[in-house]
């Protein structure tokens, strides 16, 4: 199939499948007459690259030999913005039984005690 039949059928645009040839995560297909002539899977693999992508994997990191190790890299990466954003959570929600009336100084929140050390 062409460049132009692979997009419409993967949703990805033609210059988007150029480049992730370029980068080395896609195969780059036959030519025939100078044309690209993608076979059947392209679209499997297109769609896989899309599910990775949507999941804050960048391209270079799907170009990387080992993309097993990749992915786990990021799921361990998403676990630690997940616990971050549990620790916020819990902040912001104390911050709504605070008593300080926007009394920054006297908030117990964000008060800290004073150092010589932190400017």
């Amino acid at each position: 199939m062409t460049i132009g039949n692979l997009s419409k059928a993967s949703g990805v645009a033609a210059s988007a499948i150029r480049y992730y040839e370029a980068a080395g995560i896609l195969p780059v297909p036959r030519r025939t007459g100078g044309v690209r002539d993608y076979d059947a899977g392209a679209v499997h693999r297109i769609k896989l690259l899309r599910f990775y992508r949507s999941g804050g994997m960048s391209v270079r990191s799907l170009a990387a030999a080992d993309r097993r190790a990749a992915v786990e890299r990021r799921i361990a990466e998403i676990d630690e913005g997940i616990a971050r954003a549990r620790v916020m959570k819990k902040r912001l929600e104390r911050s709504l039984a605070c008593e300080c009336h926007g009394d920054l100084e006297k908030c117990p929140l964000i008060a800290q005690p004073s150092s010589p050390s932190i400017r």
